[in-house]
């Protein structure tokens, strides 16, 4: 039997990073409130207040900083984990993060019995109006309007009801400043355990959890039983239209954290349907276009794939990358997701792992039907190689293993453009020479081309096409009618510009 956990058990939970907060400022910023989110998540979870409310409520704070030894507790382990990324030892860290808490008390006192506008049968547009007149300081009129704003959110009940209040505002305030204010506060609700299960409804397991939240970022979640459909729909709304961005990264987190946690994905006693459900996840998150969620989710999956495989450590780490790499379908897929690990402030031993890997599949690839083994046509697998090298030049590779993977690939394309003789099968001299001149200037804009070599090839022969003595004359000597003579010009010195082509060569 599960032994009850005490009502008023506030010890704040472990995190394992935190923002360096080197002003004042800096402890008002997403970031530092995330992490306050999560170090005070039982306390705040009980009496459903957001870290953003906290810092602006003078009332609030005082009363969380005297609850026992929960703060000295959550200010000697952000204390700790700074040494270790610092030069400073954890004492004077500690002095500095105490001076920074004593300094948001006394201004959050100072302002308590300020008189302010307030947002009851108003709006945050109007609040913020009223604000500007009467303060000249950018950094006062931020902070008055956040008190302002607390002041209340407070008064609203619950997660649920906060929600309902907040989300229909981030849709109808006009001012830039409004919505981010409302995005900052919905970031620090979704950082509460189970609302936003709350807010989408009953899901099947863990990883159904997953991707109804990956459905609702990408705007298009469907309610379920228990759901509250009309945030649903809003959210949708919002999220699709990118105006969370704060809210957005934090479920984001929430899916990174989930993915590497230790709770199963599928309800099934079988780890071969977690498995199963985890290559949906896979193919649903690692994309031609990235992955979706960036590098967060990118570590998140690594970590699954560790976790279902039970391997750990160096090797494990190593064999956890190798896995969920061979799992996707294109090259193009497997640099994305390689690149997306590879972190220039990961540790030296991570990284040169990552490297070797992206080092030996650069050498495997070293075909263009094996970089691309499902493409059907020519173009369609020359446009996986450039995408490839553009991704690699794009990278945070170092510059040592960037410049020879993105040659190398530059040499597979130069070498299948001659080989092949693509840009004699397109100057067909059975063609007008329009027709050839087209061919050569759409095939280059098609994004087939790497740079370097490939380039300079069908690069050379436009050129000549350019510079021949009688170009103008050649183009349209097939077309009869002045206007259309100037339209056909016009359209393709357009597709030239398009190509990137200096026009006065």
């Amino acid at each position: 039997m599960k032994q009850a956990e005490k009502e008023n058990d506030y010890g704040i939970t472990p995190v394992d990073e935190a923002p360096l907060c080197e002003k004042v400022a800096d402890y008002y910023q997403t970031a530092a409130r995330t992490t306050m989110a999560r170090l005070f998540t039982r306390y705040l979870d009980k009496i459903e207040m957001t870290p953003f409310e906290l810092l602006h409520s003078h009332k609030n704070l005082k009363r969380m900083l005297n609850v026992d030894a929960m703060a000295p507790s959550a200010v000697d382990k952000i204390a700790s984990l700074h040494a270790r990324v610092s030069t400073e030892d954890a004492r004077k860290r500690k002095d500095i993060i105490y001076q920074a808490v004593d300094r948001i008390s006394q201004r959050a006192r100072e302002v308590d019995s300020k008189e302010l506008p307030d947002l009851k049968d108003s709006t945050l547009d109007e609040l913020l109006r009223r604000i500007d007149a009467r303060y000249t300081d950018a950094e006062e009129r931020s902070y008055l309007t956040n008190v302002a704003f607390v002041r209340t959110t407070i008064n609203w009940t619950g997660w649920l009801g906060k929600l309902t209040e907040l989300v229909p505002m981030a849709k109808s305030q006009k001012d830039e400043r409004a919505r981010a204010m409302v995005d900052e506060m919905l970031a620090d609700i979704f950082m509460a355990k189970t609302i936003i299960k709350d807010v989408i409804g009953v899901s099947k397991h863990m990883g159904d959890a997953l991707m109804r939240i990956l459905d609702l970022l990408e705007g298009k979640c469907k309610p379920t039983k228990f759901a509250v459909d009309e945030l649903v729909v809003l959210l949708n709304q919002l999220f699709a239209a990118d105006m969370l961005p704060r809210a957005k990264s934090v479920l984001f987190d929430r899916l990174e954290h989930d993915l590497a946690g230790a709770g199963r994905l599928t309800n099934s006693e079988d780890v071969a349907d977690d498995k199963e459900f985890f290559d949906t996840m896979v193919a649903r998150l690692v994309t031609d276009r990235g992955i979706i969620g960036g590098r967060a989710i990118a570590s998140g999956l690594t970590d699954r794939w560790a976790r279902l495989t039970n391997v750990g450590g160096a090797m494990g780490r190593k064999r956890a990358i190798e896995g969920v790499r061979d799992k996707l379908v294109s090259g193009k897929r497997k640099f994305i997701y390689l690149l997306a690990m590879y972190d220039p402030k990961a540790d030296a031993a991570t990284n040169a792992l990552i490297e070797n890997q992206v080092r030996d599949l650069a050498g495997q690839l070293n075909t263009i039907q094996k970089i691309a083994p499902e493409a059907r046509t020519e173009k369609t697998r020359l446009q996986e190689v450039a995408a490839i090298q553009r991704l690699v030049l794009g990278s945070e590779l170092p510059s040592r293993l960037r410049d020879p993977a993105s040659a190398k690939f530059d040499d597979l394309v130069s070498e299948y453009i001659i080989s092949q003789g693509v840009i004699e099968r397109l100057d067909d001299k059975e063609l007008s020479f329009r027709e050839r001149a087209t061919r050569l200037v759409t095939f280059c804009a098609s994004g087939v081309l790497t740079v370097g070599r490939a380039t300079t090839i069908a690069r050379d022969t436009i050129v000549s096409y350019l510079r021949r003595k009688d170009f103008i004359s050649e183009f349209l000597g097939d077309i009869p009618e002045a206007a259309d003579k100037e339209k056909a010009i016009k359209e393709f010195y357009g597709l030239l510009a398009k190509t990137g082509f200096d026009l006065k060569i």
